[in-house]
């Protein structure tokens, strides 16, 4: 099996240097880049399996390359970012970004988000139409839902809800990400209809009340299906 190849784009020499000699004693191959520029003529050069971003560049937005790359790539985009308000780190996940850590990160953090990234990759190639996390069971042609094999009843924005959670485990989705994803853009209604969701499904897939196992909150951000004890 060959190792996955990773890209990443930073312009910090100290930080490039110690995130390449780490992921390569991990197995991975690892390419780096000092800015944006050469970062997106390397990504559409070669194949890389995920990228990984700094969202402030000296030459380029991180924003704007990350959009750019998401428009016609699938890649799993990981990325780095010193702002940890939360504006930021939404903007960033509504550019296309899979998932973010924030600077400084400690780097069993950002292994296991790479590896949840690279994870969600390899069970979209293989999709089925029944997904399966812990004892939930969902049939997305047949629009059924099952916890523990005893069916649950979900109103159509719930069942869109949870199926497009389920379809990207560990991926974090913004509000709004969810409404224009699983509700459609002509969902009427406030971001924060959201939570109303969110936690209706919690509550009918039997979470322990202020312990959910499945559905967790990313403080001021959105919602990402549990499948592991990642971070």
């Amino acid at each position: 099996m060959r190792a996955h190849r990773i890209l990443i784009v930073e312009d910090n020499e100290t930080t490039a240097r110690t995130l390449r000699v780490f992921l390569e004693a991990q197995d991975y191959e690892i390419t780096c880049a000092a800015n944006g520029r050469l970062g997106e003529e390397l990504f559409w050069k070669s194949k890389f399996d995920l990228l990984i971003l700094d969202l402030m560049l000296p030459d380029a937005d991180g924003i704007s390359i990350c959009k750019s790359i998401r428009s016609e790539s699938v890649v799993p985009i990981v990325m780095l970012t010193a702002k940890t308000a939360e504006d930021h780190i939404v903007e960033g996940l509504e550019a296309g970004a899979d998932d973010y850590v924030c600077k400084p990160f400690g780097s069993k953090e950002l292994l296991a988000r790479i590896r949840r990234c690279l994870h969600r990759r390899s069970d979209r190639e293989d999709e089925s139409d029944v997904l399966a996390l812990g004892e939930i069971r969902l049939d997305s042609e047949a629009r059924a839902v099952a916890v523990d094999s005893n069916p649950v009843r979900l109103t159509k924005s719930e069942f869109n809800i949870l199926h497009l959670l389920m379809k990207n485990p560990g991926r974090v989705f913004t509000r709004t990400q969810l409404i224009e994803l699983a509700l459609g853009a002509d969902f009427d209604g406030f971001d924060r209809t959201i939570d109303t969701h969110i936690w209706s499904l919690r509550k009918k897939l039997g979470e322990p009340r202020g312990r959910p196992r499945y559905i967790r909150s990313e403080l001021g951000v959105g919602y990402r299906m549990s499948d592991d004890d990642a971070p």
